[in-house]
């Protein structure tokens, strides 16, 4: 669509996104957690404008606008359901409406449960939850061949699992601190 300089691109953002998803498991916060996700996602839709993918450029700006309304709800320190619930449909329609092929089963159920886990408020249950939503999202990648979603996906692995084993190895020294 955009040629072999858009593929270029969108390769270069989609190496800046991996970057900035990579920094997001490492905040202590929620909301930095989805700061980083909102940007993450803003660059990860150009990337796949760019290379050819408008499936997944358009569920990863919805999934931009999802982390926005995330930030904003979790300022007013709301819980309803009503957010989750919304973007999950969306994910569903939008998956539907720009279907690629078989393998789009593995975006769409990847940020679905993305949907449901930005909601949460626990940063240890975020990062827990992404060890499923990546892997999903991964086997997309690899089928419509986005290196940057393939390596965006491996880091983010790599950096929940990070941020899993360093806040709990932080809490375990806690508990042992109480103890003495």
């Amino acid at each position: 669509m955009f040629g072999e300089t858009g593929m270029i691109i969108g390769q270069i953002l989609s190496f800046v996104a991996v970057a900035t998803g990579f920094t997001s498991f490492q905040m202590k916060t929620t909301g930095g957690i989805l700061f980083f996700q909102i940007l993450t996602g803003l660059l990860f839709s150009a990337h796949y404008l760019l290379i050819g993918a408008p499936t997944a450029a358009a569920l990863n700006l919805l999934a931009t606008v999802m982390g926005m309304c995330y930030y904003i709800r979790n300022k007013r320190e709301s819980k309803s359901l009503f957010i989750p619930i919304l973007f999950t449909v969306l994910i569903f329609i939008t998956s539907l409406l720009t279907w690629d092929g078989w393998y789009s089963i593995f975006l769409l159920l990847g940020l679905a449960i993305n949907a449901v886990n930005l909601s949460l408020s626990n940063p240890q249950t975020i990062r827990k939850l992404v060890l499923i939503k990546s892997p999903l999202c991964l086997i997309y990648n690899a089928c419509v061949f986005s290196t940057g979603g393939i390596i965006y996906e491996v880091a983010t692995l790599t950096s929940a699992i990070i941020g899993i084993l360093k806040n709990r190895t932080k809490k375990q020294k806690s508990d042992q601190t109480t103890d003495l």
